[in-house]
């Protein structure tokens, strides 16, 4: 079977995308949509991508198309998840998977209510480099992990219409960023039994950087920053009880790592990072008749978007 996609949106995620999806062997890029015919036109010719639609409720429309990837900004999510589920289509949505924990509900009961299937992108948790270490972590080579710090902080000029820094079109450090060091703690650690945090507001009013201090019963704990406006590390450290495990920047997307463990070092060379590894992922569970993957079930989207929610209510004094 080969799988047909259409992609909603046609930014700079969608582009990167296309570009990985050559990777997959049993899928095609069939349509885009775009709010424009001439935007999906102009996406579509360089990509050698057969049909355009000049809405996104065309390509809901669609017959030809199996899944569609969303891939607008992240106030869009919620409205054109659930468009295409209700038009029969299964989805990936690129994260965050809504704005809010109401907004995340409402997708994964569109997906419960269609028996479509659903996934929020988080693309690092299929990465070959992430997939090994939390293998190996998994099956005790390094014991417990006692402590995680990961950071992805980068700096963008500050513009007020940038997405990052407009509130209508979901700006904000946390949602777009933070949520890479908050999964690579969460899927290694499980839900925080305590957490903490800080962060900074900028003009127009959108977190510019948050720190966030997480701590389990067992006494495993884990900092984790991110930020817009400066530059940082943008690597992970994690640290077992026999081994120092340190991921190269930028942590959510590398290939390599190093162990340090019983006196010696290891080189981790893994095979290329890129947005193809989840796409595999999500025809391997249609094609079983799953609606949801175990890599990235619902439940744990739900629960780090009501914790997302928790940090910035927080941080905004509410």
């Amino acid at each position: 079977m080969t799988f047909r996609w259409g992609i909603a949106g046609t930014g700079r995620i969608a582009s990167d995308f296309v570009r990985d999806f050559s990777a997959i062997e049993d899928g095609r890029v069939s349509a885009v949509g775009s709010r424009t015919s001439a935007g999906a036109e102009k996406f579509a010719s360089s990509r050698n991508i057969a049909r355009v639609h000049g809405s996104i409720a065309d390509l809901a429309a669609d017959p030809d198309i199996d899944i569609v990837y969303v891939a607008g900004i992240h106030p869009v999510h919620r409205e054109h998840a659930v468009m295409m589920l209700e038009a029969g289509k299964h989805v990936l949505v690129e994260k965050p998977l809504a704005m809010s924990p109401s907004e995340v509900e409402s997708i994964i009961e569109a997906s419960r209510a269609t028996g479509r299937f659903m996934m929020e992108a988080m693309w690092m948790r299929f990465n070959p480099l992430h997939v090994e270490l939390k293998s190996r972590i998994d099956a005790g080579e390094f014991g417990p992990v006692e402590h995680i710090e990961s950071d992805f902080t980068f700096e963008v000029p500050r513009d007020p219409s940038h997405r990052l820094f407009d509130p209508a079109k979901g700006g904000g450090a946390l949602l777009d960023v933070g949520i890479y060091p908050l999964n690579l703690a969460w899927w290694w650690l499980g839900e925080p039994d305590s957490w903490s945090a800080d962060g900074r507001l900028g003009p127009t009013g959108v977190d510019e950087s948050v720190h966030m201090e997480l701590e389990w019963r067992d006494g495993a704990k884990a900092v984790l920053t991110c930020g817009s406006t400066a530059p940082g590390p943008r690597t992970s450290t994690i640290t077992c009880r026999s081994a120092v495990i340190r991921i190269d920047a930028p942590s959510h997307a590398s290939p390599t790592a190093t162990i340090e463990a019983h006196g010696t070092t290891e080189r981790v060379v893994a095979s290329a990072p890129g947005l193809h590894h989840q796409a595999r992922e999500v025809q391997r569970c249609i094609a079983a008749g799953d609606t949801q993957s175990p890599r990235m079930p619902h439940a744990e989207s739900l629960a780090i978007s009501h914790f997302m929610d928790d940090v910035l209510a927080s941080i905004n004094g509410d």
